[in-house]
């Protein structure tokens, strides 16, 4: 075993608004007293467009974004490549231009015409980063319905002012009394969370289902399923509060595949184990728990939710993973009568644990650990290592490090098909998908990196659907984009390595007019 660096001093704490919750505030001790930096060259104001005509614009704009990219993309796959390359390029375009494009695309979308947006102007980032800033709330729940149909929920777990949208073609609904939801890998069950509680509807029936009785329902648990399990008589007759905060602040969902399992972590109160499985406790606390393993002997407070909550099950509901900033990673099984029984724990190669991801056949799990921006992604091979307590900051064959560069917000499995038509050769090996602070990297259980996509901000959601054949993506940045994972990128469009057809993006900035924009 390959011992790591020690960690860090630094602690992550501090509700955040539109920024990722859990950002470390620390700040780096000097060591020495360091000379005044001399002031850097001034850089020479970048001159806008020129046009008179949205024709003329359309041209300028995609003209300009399409030389930026054709040039960087080959830096970019050097320096992804392990060369040591010096890359300096900066979009051309403006904050003027990019103010100019979007009130052209708010213009399509009054006019009922905004899926003419992505072919008149090519999609940006920096030169729109104005309208990026101003947005403070998160788009935490992605899930696909078809080729052009999204649900999301637009806004923070910890707001009460959280809105729905039905996303189709050119059109943005909003969908009342849905605070989050999730589709099950197999297509089959959309669990959407309403005031009342969760209910499962059949997902093929589309958007439709939400007016009709659900499959199953599940009414929300009192804030009293937050207190550990596990506290000493003492503790318990101190009366160990539960969460001030009501109800339940929902950051994710996921759901096996039968729907009658699901998931939730919930910001800075805990992770909780649904069920509509006849025999199952309707409710169970995953964490935070005062028992070993998940506490120590030694330890004799009262263990808290902290920040990072992150939780993920296996598609048959048998298998768990969680964590949170203040843990190591841990993984369960279900057992009989529905209880979640401690399988492993695997010790976090970066600070602190931030994701957890299965990969389809439930064999391997993708853990996620992180400090500021960067991290590091293991993959735990589920086979055989019933017991095993994988110690942090060490390298283990059973967890093998598969991605040094990431923190991970959000993760989801792609199947072969979709590293075949990445990879021009047919595999039979599917990937992580790992999103990170603006970039898409896709990695193989072994290691291979076979993509990398940039986005922008960091993300916060991510689903996909091999029966649509889409993948989206919903950021920090207020956009939501939505891909062909089997197509290429048009030559020019985006930066990043062998990156996928982005086909639109809906942006749900504060400032819009008429309310989330098609671009």
């Amino acid at each position: 075993m390959v011992k790591k660096p020690s960690r860090p001093a630094a602690k992550q704490t501090g509700k955040q608004t539109g920024k990722p919750p859990g950002k470390q505030k620390g700040k780096p001790k000097a060591t020495a007293k360091a000379k005044p930096a001399a002031a850097p060259a001034a850089k020479k104001k970048k001159p806008p467009l020129a046009w008179t005509t949205p024709a003329e614009l359309s041209a300028a704009w995609n003209a300009a974004g399409r030389a930026h990219f054709l040039a960087l993309n080959p830096l970019l796959e050097r320096l992804y490549n392990g060369e040591d390359v010096a890359i300096d390029h900066e979009d051309p375009r403006t904050e003027a231009d990019g103010n100019a494009v979007i009130a052209q695309i708010v213009a399509l979308n009054a006019a009922g015409e905004g899926e003419r947006a992505r072919e008149l102007f090519d999609p940006a980032y920096g030169p729109v980063f104005p309208w990026i800033k101003s947005e403070r709330k998160q788009l935490r729940f992605v899930t696909i319905l078809g080729p052009d149909e999204l649900l999301v929920v637009h806004g923070s777990p910890w707001l009460a002012d959280n809105v729905a949208y039905h996303l189709r073609g050119g059109t943005a609904t909003p969908v009342p009394d849905v605070r989050c939801l999730a589709r099950s890998r197999n297509r089959d069950h959309l669990i959407v969370g309403r005031a009342a509680g969760l209910a499962v509807y059949d997902a093929r029936a589309g958007v439709a289902a939400l007016a009709r009785t659900p499959i199953a329902e599940l009414a929300w648990p009192p804030m009293s399923i937050f207190v550990p399990r596990g506290l000493s008589p003492e503790q318990a007759a101190a009366g160990a509060a539960a969460p001030e905060e009501a109800p339940l602040q929902l950051e994710s969902m996921q759901v096996s595949d039968d729907g009658k399992r699901f998931v939730l972590s919930c910001y800075r109160q805990g992770i909780l184990l649904g069920s509509v499985h006849a025999g199952d406790p309707p409710w169970q606390l995953l964490h935070p728990d005062a028992r070993p393993p998940y506490r120590s002997a030694e330890d004799t407070d009262i263990p808290r939710a902290g920040d990072m909550t992150h939780v993920a099950i296996s598609r048959d509901g048998r298998r768990l993973a969680w964590g949170s900033q203040d843990t190591p990673h841990y993984t369960a099984e279900i057992g009989a009568g529905g209880e979640a029984r401690w399988y492993a724990t695997v010790g976090n190669l970066s600070e602190y644990p931030h994701d957890a991801c299965f990969s389809d056949d439930g064999r391997f799990v993708a853990f996620n650990s992180c400090h500021f921006y960067n991290g590091a992604t293991v993959a735990f091979a589920w086979d055989g290592n019933r017991g095993a307590r994988l110690e942090p900051y060490e390298a283990h064959q059973a967890a093998p490090l598969i991605d040094g560069n990431l923190r991970v917000y959000a993760s989801c499995w792609l199947p072969p098909d979709v590293l075949t038509a990445i990879g021009d050769r047919p595999t039979t090996d599917g990937a992580f998908a790992l999103a990170g602070s603006g970039i898409l990297r896709v990695v193989t259980r072994a290691g291979k990196l076979a993509l990398v996509q940039g986005f922008g901000s960091s993300a916060s959601s991510i689903d996909f659907c091999p029966e649509s054949r889409r993948l989206a993506i919903g950021g920090y940045s207020g956009m939501v984009h939505l891909y062909d994972p089997y197509a290429a990128e048009q030559p020019g469009r985006n930066d990043g390595v062998r990156p996928r057809r982005e086909l639109a993006r809906w942006c749900f900035w504060g400032g819009l007019p008429d309310g989330p924009i098609r671009w």
